[in-house]
């Protein structure tokens, strides 16, 4: 990633957490236009937008940043969340699948499917777990920064909230 696309993604994410969300979404944008080849700025950014109720501009972001990576277990997880909500069930049940291929303890993937294969209806938003994603350490050490900014935003916002 360009050095200023970084400093754009960190500016993003420090907007975000002073719930300054227009000006995160815009860095974001920006950060892609300075470099639209990484898969995490992609992520952050379809968060943004289904936290801000634009599911499909989430949805176009998550299904590039899985372009780009197919292997962003959060990603696949939010398209879920969003399909769900959207009414399209077996979308949600296919995304969540793959999410569990990646990463077969993903928990909030395991509930949602649980609950969509057991239960009509169900609020993705409020049945979510907490997540508990059980990495080891070093196996984040081994992380980029970015990847690693990418993964707890994931962490932190990937609930749909």
């Amino acid at each position: 990633m360009s050095e200023q696309a970084e400093i754009a993604n960190d500016q993003a994410i420090e907007y975000w957490k002073q719930n300054r969300f227009g000006e995160a979404i815009a860095q974001w944008e920006e950060a892609l236009r300075m470099n639209p080849q990484v898969a995490e700025i992609y992520h952050n950014l379809g968060n943004a937008y289904a936290h801000q109720n634009l599911p499909d501009k989430a949805i176009e972001s998550l299904k590039q940043a899985l372009e780009l990576d197919p292997a962003l277990v959060e990603a696949h997880h939010k398209l879920g969340c969003i399909f769900y909500d959207q009414g399209h069930r077996e979308l949600a049940i296919s995304s969540w699948n793959q999410a569990l291929e990646i990463d077969p303890d993903f928990r909030e993937a395991l509930h949602n499917l649980h609950l969509a294969e057991g239960t009509p209806q169900f609020d993705v938003n409020s049945e979510i777990p907490e997540y508990e994603h059980r990495e080891a350490e070093e196996d984040e050490q081994q992380l980029s920064p970015l990847a690693r900014v990418g993964r707890w935003f994931g962490r932190v916002f990937g609930k749909g909230q």
